[in-house]
């Protein structure tokens, strides 16, 4: 019986504190990949923009004025530009327009997510520090974890 539960303690691949880490450690990655979405969302949003732009502009326009215009990621910046108004048209207009707007709330969500992290944060530093003055080890295996997750690419 003795033998049975050396073997069992041997073969046990568990961390320590799996009880209350992997919560915390789910809740890590789900941030973390909301975080990834809202940039992704972002970057797509403003691509449709610079890619509508980069169609309507005049060509005829210096090519280092044509090509910061496309880059820009900002529909209040955007308006600052003169030709905003002369050149391009209501399809145009309305999309950048919209997309500052959409840009905002997806701005504000990413406040709130911001704040979430940073009190997920304090949560993984306690858990860490809890673990690490009962075994010091398994605090280095969990912040590993924690520091892979907080890498790893989401779909």
């Amino acid at each position: 019986m003795v033998l049975c539960l050396v073997c069992t303690a041997c073969s046990s691949k568990e961390l320590p504190f799996e009880n209350e880490g992997n919560p915390l450690l789910a809740e890590s990655k789900q941030l973390n990949c909301a975080n990834q979405r809202y940039e992704r969302t972002i970057d797509s949003l403003w691509d449709v923009v610079s890619t509508r732009l980069d169609q309507v502009l005049p060509d005829t326009m210096p090519p280092g004025r044509r090509e910061n215009m496309i880059k820009i990621r900002n529909a209040g910046l955007l308006k600052q530009f003169k030709i905003f108004y002369t050149t391009l048209d209501t399809v145009s207009l309305n999309l950048i327009t919209r997309s500052g707007q959409i840009d905002s709330l997806i701005a504000r969500q990413v406040m709130e997510l911001k704040v979430q992290r940073e009190t997920q944060e304090k949560r993984v530093l306690d858990f860490l520090m809890k673990v690490e003055h009962q075994n010091p080890q398994a605090a280095l295996q969990w912040n590993k974890k924690f520091l892979q997750a907080a890498k790893e690419v989401c779909q």
